[in-house]
């Protein structure tokens, strides 16, 4: 199982580990589908300028920042809530970044709270969120 990346000397203010990726195309297309997610044409009826990607596919990266930096006291224990504030193209570099914003202690260690957030290249928060972990006390 992964190993936290956070401690529980954690403070308030410290950064989540950046977890960034440059979507494709191809990444949602299935078979020959044509929808706003997988065809251009199909994106630019319905006004779009490129397909949209598959929003839980981009909340991943949060996700996934969230279970490196708690590891275990992501998966058994973790919360999470976000909004999607903005499409995010199938072309578009996005980077989940976090920021601690308080700690309290539990029977099971220190809880974490956070904002998350997702950024493309354009600077743009485009889902936006809190979650929590839970560190074990040391």
């Amino acid at each position: 199982m992964a190993v936290a990346v956070l401690k529980s000397s954690v403070a308030v203010g410290d950064v989540l580990p950046e977890i960034a990726r440059q979507f494709r195309l191809e990444d949602f297309k299935r078979k020959d589908e044509q929808t706003i997610h997988t065809d251009m044409a199909a994106a630019q009826r319905e006004g779009l300028a490129a397909p949209v990607a598959i929003g839980p596919q981009v909340a991943s990266l949060i996700f996934r920042q969230l279970r490196e930096a708690f590891g275990p006291g992501w998966l058994e224990g973790g919360t999470c809530s976000i909004t999607f504030r903005r499409p995010v193209l199938v072309t578009d570099f996005c980077v989940a970044r976090g920021k601690v914003t308080g700690t309290s202690s539990e029977a099971k260690g220190v809880r974490v709270a956070c904002d998350v957030w997702i950024e493309n290249q354009r600077g743009e928060k485009v889902i936006v969120g809190s979650a929590s972990g839970i560190l074990p006390q040391t």
